[in-house]
């Protein structure tokens, strides 16, 4: 290993090495760059020996400006600060030998610009906690482990170790770092022997609120019994920070999340009032900063909910969504107002999950309104990835207050650079309009009266459209967008379908995937109205020229209506036919013709062998073959047990003919036998008239019993 080393440094980085022989060579290849390429030393703390370390320190010793030796003795500070106090840099940066930076570019242009950091007294970063050996469970912390180095500069508290002072403002960094130092590992040691150093700690110093909120953190919070206990410590360091005896009350933050971690522990015991009771008596003690407005108001919103006070539950997510939206604009005033408790609880995402919750019960309540009061609070732009779930509620709760200045404004938020809306805006709209509480021809016109000349808006002008002429300018003007029928505006397709019109130029130039999509759209539009497809299948073999994709749709169209439990089996056989016709129609497109010739190949599909053996057998019905027409039945079935019900039906259906056929030959041999007898006695008694025309009769009635023969025989005699 090769790196410069620099007389007057910018950074010091000061690593605690232990025994992380897996990691430490990952450590120190992602703090190479930043040593070779920004003037900086790195100090290497033992806190093991050379006799004791599996090799670590011999790595880093490697890299080493210094290496301070350290009798470890269950204080993380005392460790950190012997590193610290050799540092030479003007910044300080700390780490241990199971973290490694992943791309460090941004701080090597930070610390080789002079200008930039003197501006800044801190830097952030954020610290993947990982949870396994893949790397895709993590926690994400923002840690502000870089300051400025003065004389008053230390580590603070024996466990859980943080720099004092930090100054601002911070540098907030979008570099991470990667720590596997608890995957795979027994955690159980390491928290009996932290909980012990603070156990001892708060002994010899009973108000350091640092140690009291560490050690209620990490407490088990799964049972009643053990939330008691939280409480109850809690509340204890708490006290202690209140005490008279408390002279110089400090790491006020700390005391803070020991009241959070209070309510928290009544409100997960489901003892809501007295949450509220606890908010009332300590949050005015504290000056709250808007972090942590933040995390009291999730906590006490959710009491409020529980409580079902939505009211004041409103309220407290409207002060939430004020305070997070200040402070995500305030990168770096978020950063040094944050802190290691109740992180998960102050982001946007948050803030979207609670108005959802006030979405829901107002959507319950028709109380629109309230909708499109906190629709203004969603940074839609900001962080779309979050807030598009709640569009759909929103646009519907515009439609059904039917107010157009809040579309036009919620329409001109969402708009891309390029002018036009995101997909995911017609999309909720065309889900919308299947609702059943929703007219859709009504929706459409809502749309279409935005101040907009977005494709999809442009496409409600064309459902509505009142007149022929109307509906020829607006399809020219789509077909001089080179408008398609790709989502979210695959309405233009049954559109134009139900005008006549070839759709081709509508969707001959979108991807097959595309296609693919807009399809299954059609037919889930079609799936509410399915006694409409057969006439909707015809109408698009009227209009559209065979094609690979005509045909898909046809399949699918006809596969939705066939094996629907809601149709009617007579209504199904009738269809039978074009379905298989579809199916086969659009395998000829997409596979040699030897793979369906005879036995069709196993490469094949399965729904494509059935519908192959289906046509099969549908030919031999007509042609009254019905043996080949059930082995043909059988064969498809064999192939595609979906099909059951249908060739079931099928069965079902001939024997029920069978069966019937037979009653009725039955029927008729007892009559004809009736009349037999009859004809025989007129014989017998020489009587001749009628007797012709009644053995004329028996002919035609049963023309294969040769007793009718007979019968003739002897009226011919008698002549």
């Amino acid at each position: 290993m090769e790196r410069i080393k620099w007389s007057q440094p910018v950074l010091t980085i000061s690593l605690l090495v232990s025994n992380h022989l897996e990691s430490v060579q990952k450590c120190m290849d992602s703090l190479l760059p930043i040593l070779n390429q920004v003037p900086s030393e790195l100090i290497v703390v033992d806190t093991v020996g050379a006799e004791e370390s599996d090799g670590s320190l011999q790595v880093a010793t490697e890299y080493a400006d210094l290496v301070v030796p350290y009798e470890w003795n269950n204080d993380f500070a005392a460790a950190r600060n012997a590193g610290l106090k050799r540092g030479r840099g003007k910044w300080f940066l700390f780490l241990d030998d199971d973290e490694w930076f992943d791309d460090v570019s941004e701080l090597i242009a930070f610390f080789n610009n002079e200008k930039e950091y003197s501006k800044y007294g801190s830097l952030s970063y954020i610290r993947r906690n990982y949870l396994d050996l893949e790397g895709t469970n993590y926690s994400k912390n923002i840690e502000t482990r870089c300051v400025r180095l003065t004389e008053k500069t230390e580590f603070k508290s024996p466990i859980h170790e943080y720099l004092s002072p930090t100054y601002i403002p911070t540098k907030a960094t979008k570099v991470f770092m990667h720590h596997f130092g608890y995957v795979g590992k027994s955690l159980t040691g390491k928290l009996e022997r932290n909980e012990s150093i603070m156990h001892k700690g708060l002994e010899s110093n009973p108000y350091d609120m640092h140690l009291w909120a560490q050690l209620v953190a990490g407490m088990k919070k799964d049972t009643k019994e053990e939330r008691d206990v939280v409480f109850e410590t809690a509340e204890e360091g708490l006290m202690n920070f209140f005490a008279v005896d408390n002279k110089n009350p400090t790491n006020k933050n700390d005391a803070f999340s020991l009241m959070c971690y209070m309510i928290q522990a009544r409100l997960l015991n489901d003892c809501w009032q007295e949450a509220l009771d606890i908010k009332d008596e300590y949050a005015d003690r504290f000056k709250l900063n808007q972090y942590q407005k933040c995390v009291l108001d999730q906590l006490i919103f959710v009491t409020l909910l529980s409580l079902e006070k939505f009211v004041q539950a409103s309220s407290r997510l409207e002060d939430y969504m004020g305070n997070v939206r200040w402070l995500v604009a305030h990168p770096s005033i978020f950063v040094n107002q944050s802190s290691a408790y109740f992180r998960t609880l102050v982001s946007v995402e948050m803030g979207i999950k609670m108005m959802v919750k006030i979405f829901i019960k107002s959507m319950v309540e028709k109380n629109y309104r309230t909708i499109i009061h906190f629709a203004r609070y969603i940074p839609w732009k900001d962080d779309f990835d979050s807030t598009a779930r709640l569009l759909g509620t929103v646009l519907e709760a515009l439609f059904l207050e039917n107010d157009s200045k809040g579309l036009q404004q919620l329409h001109d938020m969402l708009l891309n650079d390029d002018g036009r809306l995101p997909d995911i805006f017609g999309r909720d709209i065309v889900i919308l309009k299947q609702k059943d509480s929703i007219e859709a021809q009504q929706l459409a016109a809502f749309v279409a009266k935005l101040n907009s000349d977005d494709d999809f808006v442009l496409l409600q002008r064309l459902l509505i459209a009142r007149n022929n002429g109307e509906f020829e300018v607006l399809l020219r003007t789509l077909r001089k967008k080179k408008v398609t029928c790709a989502l979210p505006k695959e309405e233009l397709f049954a559109e134009l379908i139900n005008k006549r019109i070839d759709p081709v130029f509508a969707i001959d130039k979108i991807s097959q995937e595309d296609w693919y999509q807009a399809s299954l759209a059609v037919v889930h539009q079609m799936s509410s109205k399915k006694d409409e497809i057969p006439e909707f299948a015809r109408k698009i073999m009227s209009v559209w020229p065979k094609s690979q994709r005509r045909e898909s749709l046809l399949q699918l169209l006809y596969h939705e209506f066939v094996f629907s439990a809601e149709v009617l089996p007579e209504s199904i056989e009738e269809q039978l036919p074009f379905y298989a016709r579809s199916v086969v129609s659009c395998a000829q497109y997409l596979y040699h013709a030897e793979l369906l010739a005879g036995e069709p190949s196993n490469l094949l599909p399965a729904e494509t062998r059935f519908a192959v053996f289906l046509a099969r057998a549908l030919e031999e019905q007509n042609d009254g073959n019905y043996s080949l027409y059930f082995a043909n039945l059988r064969w498809g079935l064999n192939c595609y047990e979906e099909a059951k019900t249908i060739v079931d039906h099928l069965v079902k259906k001939y024997q029920g003919l069978e069966i019937k056929q037979k009653q009725i030959a039955a029927e008729m041999q007892r009559l004809g036998n009736q009349v037999k007898a009859q004809i025989l006695d007129m014989i017998r008694q020489g009587k001749t008239q009628g007797v012709l025309s009644m053995i004329n009769q028996l002919k035609e009635l049963l023309p294969e019993d040769r007793d009718v023969d007979r019968l003739n025989e002897l009226y011919e005699r008698l002549l």
